[in-house]
């Protein structure tokens, strides 16, 4: 999602670096939700109950192709990425040599980095200039007999003895191009790596230039800069509320410690995807625990996904004390898609204390805005939906983690919560 020049300098000037004591790096940048007023892609045509419905079907989306990807994890079929292009975050970063400012999809769900290149065989349309990587002095094509080469899924070996990718995300959204490595600079920080240089794109990427992947797997940016450099292997990140119309921050090594009071953790599971166990949620005194049924690492937190997806009997459970308590007439939902809605209107509308129970001792409280929204005028609802039975894991969305610092630690397997004023 590149911009207008001004964006970008704005951008870059926000880009943050520090050296710590005892040699460890941390940078940190800007991180945008694609419908903030600040957005390059925001559509300007659109009211705020229109961008609210599309984020809660881009939710709906990802949430589905997550599930999918779980299932092909787990079975015989060939996985299917789910798209960045449901992502509802942007960041900026810089590539090449010089840098050239490239501002993408932050998603957690998918590695490596990739963006648009020239020449473009069938590229969609981006507000800034495609990249030229014959303008960098610092881009060298991933040979196909290249460890970096195998270690990426969807490759093949090029007429050029290139490595060719092939990226089909689970909505038919796409990028197929070479794998080179090229500078990635943040901040002051400019660390090597692998990325995808698409020659051929298309799909709900909106004008970003690409994608900047965080997710888990060893072609993470987060990982090949913990390889490549003294930067440690941990990221996070503050989200705005929804209403909020600012920006946020990522932050990345040292930058990235989550800590002081009000730190709760909880431990990461093993698989990319960002693991983590939900084992009760609290409304008022009344405490709805996860089933015996339900495994660890029950749910994955994503910052691409808008609602949460709890399990049935929890979501029921939460539904019927959150309605004793609030008091207020239940309304119906003109989406016909949420459970509980209620007048914000009304005089007598009491919205209870409600806790989150992470493995580990990790209790988060949940504030009025991590739960429920105005989806149209005179009506609001619960954020929270429920899983199928077919569904193989939660999901804790975005909304919920607003207004939260969240620090993921690779190396500790940890992922922390502390309440903070992000905008």
């Amino acid at each position: 999602m590149a911009a207008i020049s001004i964006f970008f300098s704005q951008l870059l000037i926000s880009a943050a670096f520090t050296t710590v004591y005892g040699g460890g790096i941390g940078f940190s940048t800007t991180l945008i939700h694609r419908d903030s007023p600040l957005s390059p892609i925001r559509n300007q045509s659109l009211s705020h109950y229109d961008r609210l419905n599309n984020a809660i079907r881009r939710s709906i989306s990802r949430a589905d192709a997550l599930f999918q990807r779980a299932t092909a994890l787990t079975g015989n079929s060939i996985e299917s990425s789910i798209s960045p292009g449901g992502g509802e975050y942007v960041m900026s970063v810089s590539l090449g040599t010089p840098p050239v400012p490239y501002v993408a999809i932050a998603d957690t769900g998918s590695d490596p980095a990739w963006t648009q290149c020239l020449p473009c065989k069938q590229c969609y349309s981006q507000s800034e200039p495609v990249f030229d990587p014959k303008k960098s002095s610092s881009f060298s094509p991933v040979p196909c007999t290249s460890d970096s080469c195998t270690s990426v899924s969807d490759t093949t070996c090029g007429d050029q003895q290139s490595c060719d990718y092939s990226f089909v995300y689970g909505d038919q959204t796409y990028s197929k191009g070479e794998l080179a490595t090229d500078t990635i600079t943040i901040g002051s920080t400019s660390v090597n790596m692998v990325i995808g240089c698409g020659h051929e794109s298309g799909g709900g990427f909106g004008t970003t230039s690409g994608v900047i992947g965080l997710a888990g797997g060893d072609m993470s940016i987060v990982t090949q800069m913990s390889k490549k450099s003294s930067v440690s292997r941990k990221f996070s990140y503050c989200l705005p509320s929804v209403s909020s119309q600012g920006s946020g921050k990522i932050n990345f090594g040292e930058d990235a410690v989550v800590s002081g009071s009000g730190v709760v953790s909880t431990p990461l599971g093993p698989s990319t995807m960002y693991q983590i166990t939900l084992e009760a949620i609290s409304v008022g005194n009344e405490r709805h625990a996860v089933g015996k049924a339900v495994a660890e690492n029950n749910m994955i937190i994503d910052s691409g996904t808008t609602l949460t997806y709890i399990p049935k009997d929890m979501h029921n459970g939460v539904v019927s004390s959150m309605a004793k308590i609030i008091g207020s007439k239940r309304v119906n939902d003109p989406g016909n898609f949420f459970t509980l809605c209620y007048s914000p209107d009304s005089d007598d509308v009491n919205i209870p204390s409600v806790t989150a129970h992470f493995a580990g001792g990790a209790n988060v409280e949940l504030p009025k805005e991590n739960m429920f929204i105005t989806v149209a005028d005179g009506v609001s609802c619960l954020m929270f939906t429920a899983m199928t039975e077919s569904d193989p894991f939660g999901i804790w969305g975005n909304i919920a983690q607003a207004n939260f610092l969240i620090g993921y630690d690779l190396e500790q397997k940890s992922l922390s919560f502390k309440p903070t004023a992000c905008a």
